[in-house]
């Protein structure tokens, strides 16, 4: 019996450095898969982050050589600057504009395509097709569709004996028109958000609610929304982020004008860096925007959190 005893020791020790082995083996499979991402995040993200913080206490010629400091000059010019400024409250109306809009159209189609028995999968596709369409040639599209002379939405109002409106072209409408192509694509991803969120509501909660005749309104404020809370705070954050990431669209269809009246603040960082050729300033500018997107970030993260760290 002893010797038997001495035998599994021996045979257990034996097997002792093949664990830790195997362990790492274990932990490797996973960082491999990571990898990838990995690489990508660092090189067009924290990388670019990084520079981007170094080049706003610097003037940087564009055309390569010394980087000079300024400190905070750059800083103090882009808070101070009218046009900044002007692009900075555009984008701000911008979101306003298109955030209730889209995260209500959203939940109403989420709603009616979770409401639909047969066809279920093609309503959801065609609902979602405005976010699977390339931004940029849409934007081609709705340029064509609000034009001034010769645009579809002005013969209509031809045909119905209206005049005219310069859509993209005037001052007072350019940022209303384009906010109503961003709450056109971002609906969609709302929508698509707002289905999954209800794929979480238990059966159990819809019979209860049918055995004590709550419907309707009520219950969608009352019940259906509160448990999805979750998917309300994540679908709001990214209509948000999405609002103040605007370029695509307004660089394709007006540029910022007219006059700045639909500058928002990424058009304005490209302006800055490559038609002013001021890389400090447009630096400093889009250091601020990422600063502004993190703390969205975290107070995402706080809400969910139920407002405790």
């Amino acid at each position: 019996m002893t010797t038997l005893m001495r035998d599994e020791k021996i045979v257990a020790a034996a097997r002792l450095p093949a664990q830790p082995l195997r362990r790492a083996q274990a932990n490797l499979v996973p960082a491999l898969f990571l990898l990838p991402a990995g690489i990508g995040i660092g090189t067009f993200v924290i990388v670019p982050a990084v520079l981007s913080l170094a080049a706003s206490f610097f003037s940087v010629p564009l055309t390569g050589g010394a980087w000079t400091w300024v400190g905070l000059a750059n800083y103090e010019h882009v808070l101070t600057d009218a046009a900044v400024l002007q692009a900075i409250g555009n984008t701000l109306v911008y979101s306003v504009i298109t955030i209730v809009p889209s995260l209500g159209i959203g939940l109403c189609l989420a709603l009616l395509a979770n409401s639909v028995v047969r066809g279920r999968a093609f309503v959801r596709t065609a609902l979602f097709l405005p976010m699977t369409a390339n931004l940029v040639a849409m934007a081609v599209v709705f340029r064509w569709l609000f034009a001034f002379q010769g645009g579809f939405i002005n013969q209509v109002l031809g045909f119905a004996g209206l005049g005219a409106v310069n859509w993209l072209g005037d001052t007072s409408t350019s940022l209303l028109t384009l906010a109503m192509v961003g709450v056109w694509r971002s609906a969609s991803f709302s929508m698509m958000i707002f289905f999954a969120g209800l794929a979480t509501v238990p059966g159990t909660i819809h019979e209860a609610t049918r055995a004590e005749g709550i419907r309707g309104w009520t219950k969608l404020t009352r019940i259906t929304l509160p448990i999805m809370k979750p998917t309300v705070v994540f679908a709001t954050v990214v209509a948000v982020l999405g609002s103040i990431q605007v370029f695509d669209t307004i660089n394709v269809m007006t540029q910022g004008g007219p006059q700045g009246s639909s500058e928002t603040i990424l058009t304005m960082t490209w302006k800055l860096g490559f038609g002013y050729f001021d890389l400090g300033a447009a630096s400093a500018l889009s250091f601020l925007l990422l600063v502004v997107l993190v703390g969205i970030g975290l107070i995402q993260r706080r809400v969910l959190a139920g407002g405790h760290k």
